[in-house]
């Protein structure tokens, strides 16, 4: 998928609406009423066979070879059956984009029997065309007075492009809008999306400046690594929040085959959105209020919340809320008690939420905003009202947005009531002040932006730096390899093991006996007690499951310390083996000797494999005690730290841990180290299919695993998230200093020494660098440097050991931002000012060449400051096209890659401005 014709798609000169009659209740005549109602600028015509000269005062022509002109944009609303072959008539024809508002065509079929949508796939690749469909509403723009739908109302103008997948969700969507006053960019559906798709949509929308919001309404997701990396980095740059149907069984669309270990797939889904950024709500009521406080409230400086109302009842309302959402209520100081108190009654309560009492005025809800603007600990408002005979309900709100003008609090607001609140609501909608209905919703919302924020310092925040990048695990991969060329699918014990000690992961220590004879001589020698296991080719396999109704097979017999005793145990363990898997190959027995001195809370951690998603990390509790999938939570690989804890923080079992370890700080690292790499073996050995760790407990030296499991797979797991380019990494020695230089793409937690970097680079370096002058680099500015998608981006930096011997400094950094088509990319490259001449920008900007044209991508373009010597006689030097652009006073830099193979592509590129 790509973006290629979408501006087409979304800025036609010219449509023509196939089907189109004069009849109240045909498809295509709707749509054109609707473009002619909307003043659509642009040409219009009509297609239909029938002998009508117009349609609706529009032209009509009978056939697409008796079309007067080529339009961009065929909206096609004929019977399903001639929906394919129009497509490639119109494509041939030079039409660039469709809309296939054609309804049941997931229902009808080709003579082949195959649904007549993926015809429509077909003959849309064929002839080049882009197609929106089928089974659309179609399309607004209302910026540009474009309304291609047969929706009952047309959208005002707006910042916030919605992006659905129901036409009669849509439709709701638009009615629910116009109501709280939320205009559109752009909003359409995407039907069955057999072209254009959820990804292909959000990068171009990513990068138009029109939309300061993406709302989405999805579904499903049939590529997650397109759909990941498209909205990583629109969510980079604006608030995209998602409501997701299909959120149990009963209600998918299309059955989503369950990975191993997992027993719904909304937790999937809820972990992507999650690491991409994106504030995902329940419902559609909950995706405006969320769009209320992402739009409308500033960035939360702090997560707690004080509250304040004209009774007590709308506050206890708010806390309930507020607790019950793991938010946190915010305490008052002693300086702003003190202040209340002179203003609020002797009886009020000394304490937040603040009771301002029946009869309050205008100006105490003022003065009492104005009190709490001077307290630093205090960043987020809810101010609440009730209609009273006391007050008018108008008079305080105007009081309200006054007194916040210009503070630094974030305020949003709740009328409770309806028929007298009204006009009250709609002074704070035009102030642009957030405002619910109900103590409810407004705390919400609110929580909602918590979590918003949350999201994003997940993708900012720097991890410790904890995964052996050069390590070697040929011992591992030779096992693999060893057992799918044996056509086993699965490790045994040992191998398994074998595994875990290759990665460092410490296990229980365990000798493995092939009968019972054997495990007596094991016992004969240490004379300590054991616990036996017997071990069977189905035990093998990870996350085994039993039926409730089920009587639990004994694989375990702990603790035996005779020579009886242990014969008794291997019998009764074979015993139960044979009635519960006798077509299980006998594997042997696994002994580990009993007090091995670990412990504590029981985890369960390991890897699964989703069909359309790919590998996952797993985590939470362990036991035959509990409900282990009920408390299971998933993550995308490759984890680092940051991520690692906070999939652990998302477990049940993560409370226990805090209240009842002796050590919490302690284990919790050594779980997230363990869930860190165990990311890092699925990214090394794809064929992994699945692996659990059950239980892992702990010692002193930290985590320990008890019983593991491993199985395989032939073909290679494909993850959504690039992981870390390890074959990417060089060393080289600099030429005049000789000092050993790695160059190597940048990691997350490079972001101390790169913030260091920028902020020793002289004023002029800087300059050239960013177009201004810039002294200071926060922590979150360097943060989105470094924490990149390398499926987009890559950044190369240069890293050398201090001269004091205090960890790496780095010297040079060369980035690209390629776009979604992988058409072009843009450069940037700074060197630190003591390398001058040691030709380290040559190299860097030698290694990114190589890498972007390996990649296939088409050009690559750089703006440079007309005195940046430097940089433009390297340019020169490297072969780049300059050029002074007149308007931007900056050299334009280009430099071919690869040429282009078709023609969207060489008109995109002749098109680009460089």
């Amino acid at each position: 998928m790509s973006t290629r014709y979408l501006e087409s798609l979304f800025n036609p000169e010219s449509i023509v609406v196939v089907g189109a009659s004069e009849r109240a209740d045909n498809l295509g005549g709707m749509v054109l009423r609707n473009l002619l109602g909307g003043d659509y600028p642009g040409k219009l015509l009509v297609l239909n066979p029938s002998d009508y000269e117009n349609v609706h005062g529009v032209a009509c022509a009978k056939s697409v070879a008796d079309m007067p002109f080529v339009p961009e944009l065929a909206i096609i609303c004929t019977p399903p059956k001639t929906v394919p072959k129009m497509i490639r008539r119109l494509g041939k024809a030079g039409a660039r984009t469709a809309i296939v508002m054609t309804g049941g065509m997931s229902r009808s079929h080709s003579k082949t029997g195959r649904p007549l949508m993926y015809s429509v796939r077909d003959a849309a690749r064929e002839s080049g065309i882009r197609v929106l469909g089928p089974n659309t509403i179609g399309l607004m723009v209302p910026a540009r007075k474009l309304n291609a739908t047969f929706a009952h109302m047309g959208a005002v103008p707006g910042r916030v492009a919605f992006v659905g997948q129901s036409g009669t969700i849509a439709s709701a969507v638009l009615d629910w809008a116009f109501a709280r006053g939320v205009g559109f960019s752009y909003f359409l559906t995407l039907g069955d999306g057999m072209d254009i798709d959820h990804d292909d949509l959000i990068d171009y929308l990513a990068q138009d400046t029109r939309t300061r919001a993406i709302l989405l309404h999805l579904e499903s997701v049939p590529n997650p690594r397109r759909f990941m990396s498209s909205v990583r980095i629109a969510s980079r740059t604006k608030p995209v929040i998602a409501l997701k149907s299909g959120r149990v069984p009963e209600s998918e669309w299309f059955v989503h085959e369950l990975p191993a270990g997992i027993k719904h797939s909304d937790p999937i889904y809820d972990a992507m959105l999650k690491r991409a950024g994106v504030l995902r709500v329940d419902g559609l009521g909950q995706m405006f209020d969320a769009l209320e406080t992402l739009t409308r409230m500033k960035p939360l400086r702090r997560e707690s919340l004080v509250m304040m109302a004209n009774g007590v009842g709308p506050g206890v309302l708010a806390v309930d809320r507020l607790a019950y959402l793991g938010g946190e209520l915010a305490t008052l100081s002693e300086s702003a008690i003190k202040a209340l108190a002179e203003l609020l009654p002797p009886y009020w309560t000394r304490r937040n939420p603040i009771d301002l009492g029946y009869s309050v005025s205008p100006e105490l809800y003022a003065e009492v905003l104005k009190i709490l603007s001077k307290e630093p600990e205090l960043a987020n408002v809810l101010v609440m009202y009730a209609p009273s005979l006391a007050g008018d309900s108008r008079e305080i709100a105007n009081s309200v947005i006054q007194a916040i003008k210009g503070t630094r609090l974030n305020v949003f607001t709740c009328w409770l009531g309806q028929s007298t609140v009204m006009e009250s609501r709609e002074e704070f909608y035009r102030a642009g002040v957030p405002s619910f209905f109900n103590p409810e919703k407004a705390v919400m919302a609110f929580m909602q932006h918590v979590r918003h924020q949350r999201v994003q310092r997940l993708l900012t925040e720097t991890p410790e730096s904890f995964t052996d990048h050069l390590s070697d695990h040929s011992k591992t991969r030779r096992v693999i390899v060893n057992a799918l060329r044996a056509g086993r699918h699965y490790l045994t014990n040992e191998e398994a093991r074998g595994v875990l000690s290759d990665y460092n992961i410490r296990a229980i220590d365990t000798l493995f006996c092939d009968d019972v004879d054997e495990v007596l001589g094991a016992f004969s020698v240490e004379r300590r007690p054991m616990d036996i296991t017997l071990v069977h080719e189905q035990a093998c396999h990870p996350f085994q499951s039993y039926s409730p109704n089920q009587k639990r097979y004994n694989c375990t017999m702990p603790k035996l310390n005779s020579e009886a005793a242990i014969i008794d145990g291997c019998q009764s363990l074979l015993e139960d083996y044979g009635e519960h898997f006798p077509e299980s190959g006998f594997l042997g027995f696994a002994v580990q000797f009993s007090y091995q001195h670990v412990g504590g809370i029981e985890f369960s951690v390991g890897i699964t494999r989703d069909a359309l998603f790919g590998p996952l990390v797993v985590c939470g509790a362990a036991g035959a005690q509990i409900n282990v999938m009920t408390d299971r939570q998933i993550a995308f690989p490759p984890l680092n730290m940051v991520l690692a804890r906070e999939l652990l923080r998302r477990t049940y079992m993560y409370k226990l841990l805090k209240e009842h370890s002796l050590e919490p700080e302690h284990d919790i690292r050594a779980v997230s180290e363990t869930l860190v790499t165990l990311s890092q073996i699925v990214i090394d050995i794809p064929e992994i299919q699945g692996l659990e760790i059950s239980p892992l407990l702990f010692n002193d030296e930290g985590a320990v695993a008890v019983n593991v499991a491993i199985n395989l797979s032939n073909e290679p797991g494909k993850r959504i998230i690039q992981p870390y380019p390890r074959e990417l990494e060089e060393w080289i020695v600099l030429p005049r200093s000789g000092r050993r230089v790695i160059i190597r793409p940048v990691l997350a937690e490079d972001e101390p020494a790169h913030r260091a970097f920028h902020e020793l680079q002289s004023p002029e370096s800087i300059r050239y660098r960013f177009f201004q002058y810039r002294k200071h680099f926060s922590r979150e500015d360097v943060a989105q440097m470094v924490q990149i998608d390398y499926d987009r981006e890559m950044v190369f930096i240069a890293n050398a050991a201090r001269e004091d011997g205090e960890g790496e400094e780095t010297l040079g950094t060369v980035r690209t931002w390629t776009d979604a088509d992988n058409l072009r990319c843009e450069f940037a490259v700074m060197v630190h000012d003591k390398m001058k001449g040691e030709g380290l920008g040559k190299t860097l900007m030698g290694k990114m060449i190589d890498y972007c044209r390996a990649r296939g991508t088409a050009e690559m373009v750089g703006d440079v400051l007309p005195d940046n010597r430097p940089m433009l006689n390297l340019a020169e030097y490297l072969g780049f096209h300059i050029k002074f652009n007149q308007n931007e006073e900056v050299m334009d830099l280009s430099l071919v890659l690869n040429e282009p193979e078709k023609d969207w592509q060489r008109e995109r590129l002749n098109k680009g401005g460089h």
